[in-house]
């Protein structure tokens, strides 16, 4: 990595603080400035900072989420100088920028971390493609959730989530500790991933939660005693604090009960007569078919024996 590119570095982080911080600090002022104080304050940040307009705005915006995207592929690829010149170009898209009515002051603060990690990232003289994939994915779902309300792609990840905590319910059920530890981890893993997305759109109390309850059922899980009540009764809580997360129902549930465990032969003796019952009704069917097919073909060769005799 050239010094020259690492200085450019620096000026460009140095630039997004600021940038950030004064958009900030515009999230913060009031709607209205009637006084001459605040008047005069907004006069020397106009001149300090020169405001865009809402056309400027939105192609800033645009230029944004590109960068964004471009900047992804490059690092999946593993593309140092594209990603490089991707990043250049996704700071000089939030220059003058303001954020207002786009996101809260930890939303703001969740992008800025977000950028710079994955600024670290590149800044590194050896690719680990592990870090890059998982830097670029953080910052372009991050992008995402503030450009797109409604339909973010980090809401795809509430069915990979309740899927991680529907396994860690399958091995808590049938004592598997180890496989509680490696599902905890991957639903961990995942929320690494989306954390700087729903803090840029979630209330933050949500987010909390979810913080706090990891941070307990992690401590279940990696304990020496296992402790399979407490554990089955922080699945039960995780249930509520996902549904909080991505904003779902109370009562959407993130995984069917399972019972099967506790009594097996119930279940398997179940399907089994569902399937008897199955093929014994296919086989009726069968045989009622058939003997209509016969039915009619007896009488077809009736029919052409007194057609066809002279």
């Amino acid at each position: 990595m050239s010094r020259i590119w690492m200085k450019g570095t620096a000026a460009a982080l140095i630039l997004l603080a600021v940038m950030l911080i004064w958009s900030t600090a515009a999230l913060a002022q009031p709607e209205e400035n009637g006084s001459a104080g605040a008047a005069g304050k907004a006069g020397t940040s106009s001149a300090s900072a020169p405001a865009l307009s809402e056309q400027e705005r939105s192609e800033r915006l645009s230029q944004l989420e590109s960068a964004s995207e471009r900047l992804y592929e490059h690092m999946q690829q593993g593309s140092t100088q594209e990603a490089l010149a991707d990043m250049e170009s996704l700071i000089g898209a939030l220059e003058g920028v303001t954020f207002k009515g786009l996101t809260s002051v930890e939303g703001i603060h969740a992008l800025a971390e977000t950028i710079m990690d994955t600024k670290e990232t590149l800044a590194r003289a050896e690719v680990r493609p592990e870090e890059w994939a998982f830097s670029s994915a953080r910052l372009r779902l991050a992008v995402n959730s503030l450009l797109h309300p409604d339909k973010a792609l980090w809401q795809q990840y509430y069915k990979v989530m309740a899927d991680n905590l529907r396994q860690m319910n399958q091995a808590r059920a049938g004592g598997k500790p180890a496989e509680v530890r490696k599902a905890f981890q991957a639903l961990q893993d995942h929320y690494e991933v989306i954390r700087p997305a729903a803090v840029i759109r979630r209330p933050a109390s949500e987010v909390n939660r979810f913080d706090s309850w990891l941070s307990y059922a992690g401590r279940l899980s990696n304990e020496q005693t296992w402790d399979e009540a407490a554990l089955k009764g922080a699945i039960v809580q995780g249930e509520g604090a996902l549904k909080g997360l991505f904003g779902r129902r109370g009562d959407e549930p993130v995984f069917l009960p399972i019972t099967g465990f506790e009594n097996p032969w119930y279940w398997s003796g179940l399907i089994g007569l569902w399937i008897v019952l199955a093929l014994t009704y296919t086989g009726i069917r069968k045989y009622r078919a058939s003997q209509t097919v016969s039915a009619v073909r007896e009488k077809r060769r009736e029919e052409d024996a007194h057609r066809y005799r002279l």
